[in-house]
């Protein structure tokens, strides 16, 4: 005898009740620092929380994912004893971080991060019921190892300006300017070496910038020549100007021309000292493998 609908409608609405849609564990934020400076350590938290009615027979299993990659750097499950640290952060790892709240924090703390740690980063939090994710990238930036802003006079009517920044990471923007300064007043000079500057200064044009690798680092090159004889009536001061990407971080240089300079000096002007310093300087080494941007 064939059940009545009604019968059925019964039965549907009972295993719409009974039948759980369960997830046991949320990723509630993800805190990976956006910006960390070669060289120093870099805190990763993943706060979690876990259903309060599954939470007693649930094995939480922690684990981190580097740049996409199968194969954790971090694995810990909190029932079985100490995390693991795996891959390129194996012995990188402060291990005793992050292990005192199981229930509602996984977090990994990297000492000294360096540049090639620069990539996304997954927390993976797991339990036999079910599993959350987060993705978040971190940039270990590298400021740059020395940096070097000179000018020659191949002619009367002619200036190369060229500047040269080595050990920078990720690959770094150059730009170059000028301004015409009051040379009595040493504050707005000094001013110019700051990337807040708010002096009237014009991009120089026809300028050339090659960029190379070495290792994890970069160098950057950029020069211009200068053909106009309006910029030798009077007082010129050539700025340098460094930035990378992705970051804030930005440096400058500043030379000062005044007429009568012999061909091979400059006024190097000194941001923290706010002095100008007259020198000869050094022609920097190149990277060999350098190339237009």
């Amino acid at each position: 005898m064939p059940w009545p609908r009604s019968s059925f409608r019964t039965i549907a609405l009972v295993l719409i009740i009974v039948l759980p849609v369960s997830l046991c564990v949320k990723i509630t934020q993800l805190k990976v620092p956006r910006i960390v400076q070669n060289g120093t350590d870099a805190t990763l938290d993943c706060e979690f929380q876990v259903e309060p009615h599954e939470s007693r027979h649930l094995e939480l299993v922690i684990k981190w994912f580097f740049e996409g990659h199968p194969e954790p750097v971090y694995q810990w499950i909190p029932a079985h004893g100490r995390p693991q640290d795996l891959g390129p952060l194996k012995g990188r790892l402060d291990l005793g971080y992050g292990t005192k709240n199981e229930r509602s924090s996984a977090g990994m703390r990297i000492v000294g991060a360096t540049t090639e740690l620069t990539g996304d980063y997954k927390c993976s939090i797991s339990t036999y019921d079910g599993e959350d994710f987060m993705v978040k990238r971190m940039i270990v930036f590298a400021p740059e190892s020395s940096m070097y802003l000179q000018y020659s006079r191949p002619s009367e009517d002619t200036f190369n300006v060229s500047c040269v920044a080595e050990g920078v990471f990720p690959e770094p923007r150059m730009s170059l300017f000028y301004a015409r300064p009051n040379v009595k007043d040493k504050a707005a000079i000094k001013e110019a070496t700051t990337c807040e500057s708010q002096q009237r200064e014009y991009p120089m044009e026809g300028v050339t910038v090659e960029t190379g690798r070495r290792g994890d680092s970069f160098t950057v090159r950029s020069t211009a020549e200068v053909e106009d004889p309006e910029h030798f009536l009077g007082a010129v001061l050539f700025i340098c100007e460094l930035r990378v990407p992705q970051t804030e971080y930005c440096q400058r240089r500043a030379i000062l021309y005044l007429p009568g300079d012999d061909d091979d000096e400059s006024h190097q002007i000194d941001a923290k000292g706010g002095k100008c310093c007259r020198l000869t300087l050094p022609a920097p080494a190149l990277d060999a493998n350098l190339r237009g941007a």
